[in-house]
């Protein structure tokens, strides 16, 4: 492709059934050739959805990204165990259940796991032991100690019930295993299951912007076309305008006198020029805005 490299943005990529995350961006890097690329929130080659893809120094901000909450689309198979928590994974074990048998038992049980709480990562996620990746270890045959996580789920709602299927859409927090959670709501439903089908609908911070297919995106001459605002999942954040010699001490990494903000120190500050040019972020601190991330003014 013809298209410049220096190009920055977030692109969210509706990433197709088997492909993995990796996969899908190395692709998109090499078609239109760009030079720094990463993605947010690993999918499994089995999930489809929203990965958002950061281009350029949109990198720099990925780790925002991150840590918002997720809403997902889950279709959990009762009945069969496999060694992965999916259906790529091999048949462990079996166990006989009825869900229209004990319908009205689900909501209840569905409504047991709202809330925060704790949760032990599966052996097949990309989590490190000791410098080696869990998924890895567990392709080997073996399985290690795993700490419990926190996490908090919002809502599960129950979309339908088909043989022994139940369709959920689930919003949660970060960090949150769904192969898992699968698993807990049948143990708790007094059987075993995995999960059959997953999609990540929504990411909370791009408050339901429009995903772009893979193959729209490869069958375009140019991505921009598809690309937000580096500034767009930032926006919960408190916002201001610097002056022209406020913006040129701030792009500099010096910190900036203010009055208009008293923050939280760690609650991080968008920063823009008098001509709403997004100049990075900033921290609040004793009456300045101290420069974290800096963006050149021409970005």
């Amino acid at each position: 492709m013809t298209q410049k490299n220096n190009i920055n943005g977030i692109l969210l990529l509706d990433k197709p059934l088997m492909l993995s995350s990796n996969h899908a961006i190395q692709k998109i890097k090499k078609h239109f050739n760009i030079s720094k690329v990463g993605h947010t929130g690993t999918l499994d080659p089995l999930a489809t959805g929203l990965l958002p893809v950061c281009i350029g120094n949109a990198t720099r901000i990925s780790r925002f990204l991150i840590n918002s909450d997720k809403t997902y689309q889950a279709l959990i198979k009762l009945g069969i165990k496999t060694s992965t928590g999916d259906k790529e994974g091999e048949t462990i074990e079996r166990s006989s259940f009825d869900v229209l048998a004990d319908s009205s038992k689900i909501d209840e049980v569905l409504q047991s796991f709202i809330g925060e709480q704790k949760q032990i990562p599966p052996m097949y996620s990309a989590l490190k032991h000791k410098g080696e990746r869990l998924y890895k270890l567990a392709q080997k045959g073996l399985s290690v100690s795993r700490k419990p996580r926190s996490i908090k789920i919002y809502s599960i709602d129950l979309i339908s019930i088909n043989e022994n299927y139940l369709e959920l859409i689930i919003e949660c927090s970060k960090g949150t295993y769904i192969r898992t959670l699968a698993e807990d709501i049948a143990n708790k439903l007094g059987t075993v299951g995995h999960i059959d089908q997953l999609r990540r609908l929504n990411i909370k911070c791009f408050d339901k912007q429009s995903m772009f297919s893979f193959d729209e995106i490869i069958k375009s001459d140019r991505i921009d076309q598809f690309l937000l605002p580096i500034d767009e999942p930032l926006k919960h954040m408190v916002k201001v305008n610097f002056s022209e010699s406020e913006s040129s001490k701030f792009t500099h990494g010096l910190p900036v006198i203010t009055n208009q903000v008293s923050n939280n120190e760690f609650d991080y500050i968008r920063v823009y020029s008098n001509e709403s040019v997004f100049l990075g972020l900033g921290l609040y601190s004793n009456g300045y805005i101290k420069p974290k991330i800096v963006f050149s003014i021409n970005n």
